[in-house]
């Protein structure tokens, strides 16, 4: 690939980093919020170091036509090795992708595909380690949280203070590969969608709604017999469900 060609993928590299910050949020499908700053940062230096090659190449090509010839570019077998082959150019086209296809969010793949999640350790189920609201609610009143904040109550909060209490968790819809239900779930991101972790509840009491499906539920933890840590899976009773048309950030933090 010449200089040129160069100088046009950091372009369009700095490009694509631009307008999924600044005009959207695309950026947040792959990485958390607080990135923003960084990849505008990056895409200006990609850009403006695109367009530093290619003038400085533009330039030098001119020159080049007006300067005496005092050498051959040519080397002994006749042919110009001073440039990489034209097809070098379709390297561009994952580039220009970007601006056409951008990758979506994880979603229910990403769920099916994962392990089971490893429960919590024990330290973290001491007192005023939850941080969702429960115990500050009063009785009979609908507490919304977080699934990973319902997974972390379900497994390993020895007083069971889910119990008998009406929560409303909003996720995306994945279905069970074993046709009994289907899970609620949400991804948890630390830093970008790689290092995601899987945090979901089961539902069988309502038929399965369309697969990546955003939806608002309420209802109630089933609590299980015998040890929590045990639990392979937190099942979950609904109530009520509503689908949600705009849905908030694909991932949890």
């Amino acid at each position: 690939m010449n200089r040129i060609a160069q100088g046009l993928t950091l372009v369009l590299l700095g490009a694509a980093a631009l307008t999924s910050t600044v005009p959207t949020d695309l950026y947040l499908n792959w990485v958390k919020a607080g990135f923003g700053p960084f990849l505008i940062a990056a895409g200006v230096v990609m850009a403006v170091l695109g367009v530093l090659i290619i003038v400085a190449e533009l330039r030098g090509e001119r020159a080049g036509e007006t300067a005496p010839e005092e050498h051959s570019d040519h080397s002994a077998d006749g042919h110009d090795h001073s440039r990489a082959p034209k097809v070098a150019w379709l390297l561009l086209l994952p580039v220009v992708a970007v601006f056409v296809v951008a990758p979506p969010a994880l979603g229910a793949y990403t769920v099916e595909s994962s392990t089971a999640s490893s429960a919590p350790p024990p330290e973290q189920a001491r007192p005023g380690r939850f941080e969702d609201g429960l115990a500050e609610a009063g009785p009979g009143e609908v507490v919304a949280m977080d699934i990973r904040q319902f997974v972390m109550r379900a497994w390993v909060d020895e007083e069971r203070q889910l119990a008998g209490r009406e929560v409303e968790l909003t996720g995306f819809a994945v279905p069970d590969p074993e046709g009994e239900g289907w899970f609620l779930a949400r991804l948890q991101m630390s830093c970008c969608a790689a290092d995601a972790i899987v945090n979901k509840v089961h539902v069988s009491n309502e038929p399965a709604p369309e697969t990546d499906s955003w939806w608002t539920v309420r209802g109630t933890w089933v609590e299980p017999e015998g040890d929590i840590a045990d639990v392979s899976q937190h099942e979950f009773e609904v109530l009520e469900m509503e689908e949600v048309s705009d849905p908030p950030s694909p991932y949890e933090q």
